[in-house]
């Protein structure tokens, strides 16, 4: 009996302590430096996805995100202005 009481109790409260991982808890301050690291970290992973689409090979893999990456960046400030 003990054990249904706590997963009704887990249940109820869960939402209470859910949290979103998308907006990560940051200070202030470092606010800036972490919106652009995770800015790079999406760029990193588009870019290895296409290169998995595009079957690069292993040996070519990291030329290839590199600069996949910087042209996403370059697209992006282009946006931007």
């Amino acid at each position: 009996m003990s054990r249904v009481n706590f997963l009704v109790l887990i249940a109820v409260l869960f939402p209470t302590f859910a949290f979103s991982l998308d907006k990560p808890i940051v200070a202030p301050e470092y606010r800036e430096a972490a919106q652009k690291r995770q800015a790079e970290l999406v760029r990193q992973r588009f870019c290895t996805e296409k290169a998995g689409k595009e079957k690069v090979t292993k040996r070519d893999l990291a030329s290839f995100v590199l600069g996949c990456m910087d042209e996403v960046e370059k697209a992006e400030q282009a946006i931007k202005k």
